[in-house]
């Protein structure tokens, strides 16, 4: 599990439930934290290895203690690989420079490499086949796949979410490819001329765009494979922390879903996967997620949800920087909306 734990309160029971036991998987944390951080939260108690790194406001410096460490590793000179600033894109917000990129990207390549260093460091890595790579922030509607319908020399991944990439958010790995798939880091940080010649030009990076290119880089995209996304990413009703994606309050469920295709997806297939017997009998293969409707509601019910949307996102928008701006803008648009349908 990797950048954070963000999210337990609400996640934490079916990431037990559905991938930790369904799996007999032991947990393992590559973390950025700081002295606030709550070690008394379930992830971290039910963790067997834990690994930290010192989060920071620019996230530049954690790569430059990277770096050192992996110069004196092959015994190299630093390059500088700040001029991947000049590439187009989000992929390394979190990082100081003349010109800022927003979200924080750059903690997963980062927290990649720091789960990788210590797999390897550790020779913990023999003591595993199989490698699953998520976020804390999943709620899991269904059972996660049994490894036994994955074939383990492909490289798996959930169906959707891609944004002309590869999904970077949950990722099930053999032991032989998981060091090529965590190790991110070692080209941005050493390689940064050759990637630069790669990626100049008008492409705008993600991270699920980094990934794919990554992948190709190591010969590894011919093998990646995808299963029916039966999880989505949420965020509390209560939480203020920095994200890229907001998302919206979701009356049904009492929190925020920050991507609503996520949620689509999973809750369809939740009716149809239930158990590892539903996964092995395969019924799913022939489901089509995007014929499952919503069960109708009453007028009153729907009035309610819809006035606790429109509430949780006039405080979203409120505490998102710039907020006053954004609040205006926002009610503007709604009092439009609520005029054209008048």
């Amino acid at each position: 599990m990797l950048a954070s734990t963000r999210a337990h309160e609400l996640t934490f029971p079916s990431i037990k439930r559905h991938v930790l036991d369904e799996l007999n998987a032991d947990l393992a944390l590559a973390l950025l934290i700081n002295e606030s951080y709550d070690r008394s939260n379930p992830l971290w108690q039910s963790a067997k290895y834990r690994w930290t790194g010192r989060d920071r406001v620019d996230l530049g410096e954690a790569y430059d203690e990277a770096q050192e460490w992996l110069c004196r590793k092959y015994d190299l000179a630093p390059p500088d690989w700040r001029v991947l600033f000049d590439t187009n894109g989000i992929w390394l917000g979190g990082i100081k420079s003349s010109n800022p990129q927003p979200s924080r990207s750059s903690i997963l390549p980062f927290c990649r490499w720091l789960l990788l260093r210590h797999l390897q460091g550790e020779n913990i890595l023999d003591r595993y086949d199989r490698f699953v790579i998520t976020r804390s922030d999943f709620i899991w509607l269904c059972p996660h796949p049994p490894l036994s319908i994955l074939d383990r020399d492909s490289i798996w991944v959930p169906d959707g979410e891609n944004y002309v990439g590869l999904n970077d958010r949950h990722m099930v790995v053999s032991r032989a490819h998981v060091a090529d798939c965590l190790n991110l880091i070692e080209d941005i940080l050493l390689r940064p001329a050759e990637l630069h010649g790669e990626m100049k030009g008008p492409r705008r990076w993600t991270n699920e765009r980094v990934l794919a290119q990554h992948l190709y880089r190591k010969d590894l995209r011919q093998r990646v494979k995808s299963f029916p996304y039966v999880m989505y990413t949420a965020r509390p009703k209560h939480d203020k922390s920095p994200t890229w994606k907001w998302g919206n309050y979701e009356p049904t469920v009492g929190h925020f879903v920050k991507y609503p295709n996520e949620f689509r997806m999973a809750c369809a297939y939740a009716s149809v996967i239930r158990s590892r017997e539903d996964w092995e009998r395969k019924g799913w293969v022939a489901f089509d997620p995007t014929t499952v409707k919503s069960p109708p509601s009453s007028l009153s019910l729907r009035f309610r949800h819809r006035c606790a949307k429109i509430f949780y996102r006039c405080v979203t928008e409120w505490h998102k920087p710039d907020h006053f701006r954004r609040y205006i803008r926002f009610a503007d648009r709604q009092l439009k909306r609520l005029l054209a349908r008048s």
